[in-house]
């Protein structure tokens, strides 16, 4: 009698799982899981669970905890937004790793305008609201410029930065552009013309955010530091530094609050340098951020959004151990000059690893 079992077929070449428990992790690589697996239970800044990692945060206005709107069309990860008013209408602006940037209608969620000029990831942009005009910076190492009425690219593309360009932000008149790179430097623009009108060049390696308030400049850095400009003298004046990456950063009142690569908040008396409080919750980097009052918002690759509270009162609460925590912290003189990347490679080891984060496995 045949044997009438069906035939399975062999199955020939590397097989792939997902799961991190079938693969070899060193002990750190453990010991990080175990640590996140705690920090995931808790419930400081009332966290708000969305569906994938936080890259940048822009606050409008909303009632309650739950999706209100999503905007679909974008086929890599968004990395900026902006908002543009005009007639009374509002647009959402979105840049993208999948090299565009989109033009949206925040009523309708419709895509009205797709700028698409940029050779490689979206990862930044900033509105001139005076002109209309809409600042594009990418990892193709250009500044693009565009009409925002009619989605036209404009003829004044800013070069210079021999790295990606991780930030872009006027200063208050608009009448100068400062774009921040993984070359290490920060450039001041005339953008009616494309020039450079000023080269910043105090940190050791990526800056990956900037803000300009009056005469003042702060950046932030993965060499572990953020410092403050004196746009005068185009001197630092005052630098705070961290145990690791900083990625973002709120200027509130005479506070600095800061995030990054480590997980935590943390806050400094912007008159001392000193820290003051330390504040955790989050499991993952801490991407973006962004304060309104007194309240400051996080958001932060554990898919979680977070809201803390940055009064006198709160910031009066910081433990003893806090307070022992941040003099443990690394100085200035701890850091190490990294020499600049190869120029030829458009990714940098940051953003090789930022990359390898986005699409790699949630399984930890």
């Amino acid at each position: 009698m045949e044997d009438e079992r069906p035939i399975r077929p062999q199955v020939v070449g590397p097989q792939i799982g997902t799961s991190a428990g079938n693969f070899f992790q060193t002990d750190h690589d453990l010991l990080v899981q175990g640590r996140r697996a705690a920090k995931r239970e808790n419930k400081a800044g009332e966290p708000i669970e969305i569906t994938s990692k936080a890259l940048c945060l822009l606050l409008a206005e909303y009632e309650g905890r739950k999706t209100v709107k999503l905007f679909k069309g974008h086929t890599g990860p968004v990395t900026c937004l902006g908002l543009w008013y005009k007639n009374g209408e509002e647009y959402l602006i979105t840049g993208s790793w999948d090299q565009t940037l989109i033009k949206w209608n925040t009523k309708t969620k419709e895509q009205l305008k797709i700028f698409s000029k940029h050779t490689d990831f979206v990862k930044s942009l900033t509105i001139a609201h005076t002109t209309g005009t809409l600042y594009s910076g990418s990892s193709d190492r250009q500044i693009l410029s565009w009409n925002l009425d009619t989605g036209d690219l404009l003829p004044v593309i800013m070069k210079g930065h021999t790295r990606g360009i991780e930030d872009l932000v006027f200063d208050e008149s608009e009448k100068h552009l400062y774009s921040a790179s993984s070359d290490r430097h920060i450039r001041k623009w005339n953008p009616a013309t494309g020039e450079c009108l000023q080269l910043f060049e105090d940190h050791l390696t990526s800056v990956y955010f900037i803000r300009v308030v009056d005469e003042v400049m702060w950046s932030a850095s993965a060499d572990k530091t953020v410092k403050r400009w004196d746009l005068v003298t185009g001197k630092v004046d005052t630098t705070f530094t961290h145990p690791d990456f900083v990625k973002c950063l709120v200027e509130l009142g005479p506070y600095l609050i800061t995030g990054g690569r480590d997980e935590d908040i943390r806050v400094f008396d912007i008159g001392t340098g000193k820290i003051i409080k330390t504040m955790e919750g989050h499991f993952d980097e801490v991407s973006c951020m962004a304060a309104r009052g007194t309240m400051v918002y996080t958001g932060s690759l554990d898919c979680t959004v977070r809201r803390w509270s940055v009064t006198a009162k709160d910031l009066a609460q910081s433990t003893d151990a806090e307070k022992s925590k941040s003099e443990h912290e690394p100085s200035s003189s701890s850091l190490k000059n990294n020499t600049t990347a190869n120029t030829k490679t458009m990714l940098t080891e940051e953003e090789e690893k930022e990359l390898a984060e986005l699409i790699g496995s949630d399984d930890e």
